[in-house]
């Protein structure tokens, strides 16, 4: 008995041990860190030296080191924008001969206001008899920084990359060996660029293999993109459409593993140590997206083909070209190839021989057996949703999906900035592009010549499809107050996090100061024109048309 009062004993005492050691964090004050009183900051100034060359960029919180900006001596802490306590964690030097001084007490500060001001608290670092002066920024975003050797106009570069999470603090930083590359073709000409990103690690044989990582929520793998939204004023033009067509048409149940679109999320980016401003982190539109059968797998091979300019051949001089090659009049093949050749362009060179040059009664027998008929409707509505002016001869995915013995193209959207009343416009300042709002737009047919055609001809009752599909649309996801709350929901990420004032203030040059009351305006008013036009006067609405 004794033996077992013992035991019980000690059960209670380990018990209350591990209770501590987990529920201390909680008790204790959030966010600790050494504040000086006004005396000690006097004393430290009065009696230490201003360090002429910055010693100090190690500022750590709860062990981990954070971003930082060079040339300002400014660390970015990102914690969770929609939460009103500050996250528990301290404060310090990694350097072990650096000290700091915060010169006051920033949890005293209403977090969610100091996220969304920007506010910036000062700290000294102090090192022997000299001292630093520092600023810790806290920002409602994931942060990425990335470290090279090359500028970032450079084409191609190498170098690291590290990403540190605001939604949680637990596994909250991850780094990566990096090799990346401008993308874009108008975006490229902006001075804030965008960059496809390869993500990569060494192996324990010392080989340099694919880095798979989940990024805030993200797919895991190895590829991503950075979208810089230079042109777009809003920043949230991209994020808002494929967020709507994620809610449209990107899944589709006869493909559960495959997705037709991208999703995305909100980052700030860091570029040699010098804030870079916000950018879109982006899964791309790929093999592994897609879920297609590749060749050397197995089954008939499927293919994805990217429109990234406007076709500038006639159809029919692509049906017979000598060679065909990864490129051909716009069009992108994607994906590794070992040989290429006309079979490998065949399915996008039917669809574009059915769309161009079939007659009437061909192309009425053949469009629901070649293409995703539904879906090529549900794209020609989203483009008529959101205005999609730069997506009617690019900027589009062509994929080829198998489908028993027979396969058809299916369609996935893709560079969704021009939209919403977006407009390229005649240069001015030296630019060579300008974009701004077309408010003529608003009542104008975005004609995109495969679904007009369904419906000019109705083939299998297209019409009838686009009338039902719409008064369940605007049940949904289009709904006046489904569209106002997720206009407000992505404002709600670019400004309150702060980071949309930072980005206007490094790129003073780009677009900026959407006005978001005009934004939901203008949109809720597209929706009343398609509301007048899909309820019976389609006929009339084919005769429109913005060129």
């Amino acid at each position: 008995m004794r033996r077992q009062r013992a035991l019980w004993l000690n059960f209670i005492l380990l018990a209350c041990c591990l209770a501590f050691l987990f529920l201390w964090p909680l008790v204790k004050g959030a966010v600790a860190f050494r504040q000086g009183s006004e005396e000690e900051i006097s004393e430290l100034l009065a009696t230490h030296t201003k360090a002429e060359t910055p010693f100090f960029t190690e500022l750590a919180f709860s062990g981990e080191v954070l971003p930082y900006e060079k040339d300002t001596s400014t660390f970015y802490l990102p914690l969770n924008m929609e939460t009103a306590d500050w996250e528990r964690g301290e404060l310090a030097s990694a350097a072990p001969d650096v000290t700091l001084l915060f010169e006051e007490d920033v949890t005293a500060s209403d977090k969610q206001q100091a996220i969304r001001e920007g506010t910036k608290f000062r700290f000294y670092a102090v090192r022997g008899g000299e001292y630093q002066e520092c600023w810790l920024t806290v920002t409602g975003l994931p942060v990425i920084s990335i470290e090279t050797e090359a500028s970032a106009d450079m084409e191609v570069f190498g170098g690291s990359i590290r990403f540190w999470d605001s939604g949680t603090k637990a596994g909250w930083t991850s780094s990566s060996i990096l090799e990346a590359h401008i993308r874009g073709n108008t975006s490229r000409t902006y001075e804030k660029k965008g960059y496809k990103l390869s993500l990569k690690k060494q192996n324990k044989d010392g080989e340099i293999v694919e880095d798979k990582k989940s990024l805030f929520g993200l797919r895991k793998d190895d590829e991503w993109l950075l979208n810089a939204m230079y042109s777009d004023s809003s920043k949230i033009r991209d994020k808002l459409c494929a967020d709507v067509w994620q809610q449209m048409g990107a899944s589709q149940s006869e493909f559960p593993e495959a997705y037709f679109g991208t999703r995305m999320t909100y980052v700030e980016v860091l570029f040699n140590h010098e804030y870079w401003g916000l950018y879109l982190l982006m899964e791309p539109v790929d093999s592994k997206q897609l879920d297609l059968t590749k060749e050397g797998q197995g089954g008939q091979e499927e293919y994805s083909y990217k429109s990234v300019t406007p076709q500038d051949q006639p159809t029919e001089d692509l049906l017979n070209q000598e060679a065909y090659g990864e490129t051909l009049s716009g069009y992108e093949l994607k994906g590794s190839h070992t040989v290429i050749d006309r079979t490998d362009w065949e399915p996008l060179l039917s669809y574009l021989e059915l769309r161009d040059l079939a007659s009437d009664e061909t192309f009425a027998a053949e469009a629901s057996e070649l293409t995703d008929r539904e879906g090529a409707l549900d794209i020609w509505i989203y483009l008529q949703t959101v205005l999609g002016i730069d997506n009617r001869g690019k900027n589009m995915y062509y994929v080829t999906k198998n489908r028993g013995n027979s396969r058809k193209i299916y369609f996935a959207p893709w560079d969704m900035d021009i939209t919403w009343g977006d407009a390229l416009q005649e240069g001015r300042d030296g630019n060579i592009w300008s974009i701004g709002l077309n408010t003529a737009l608003y009542s104008e047919r975005i004609n995109w010549s495969f679904g007009d055609r369904l419906l000019e001809l109705d083939v299998d009752d297209s019409r009838a499809y686009v009338n039902d599909r719409w008064t369940e649309l605007r049940q949904g996801v289009l709904s006046d107050e489904s569209l106002t709350e997720a206009v407000d929901g992505l404002v709600h990420q670019v400004q309150d996090s702060g980071a949309a004032s930072r980005d206007a203030s490094r790129w003073p040059d780009s677009s900026s100061g959407q006005d978001y009351e005009l934004f939901k305006r203008m949109a809720l008013y597209r929706m009343g024109i398609l509301d007048y036009y899909f309820a019976g006067r389609l006929e009339e609405y084919l005769g429109l048309g913005y060129e």
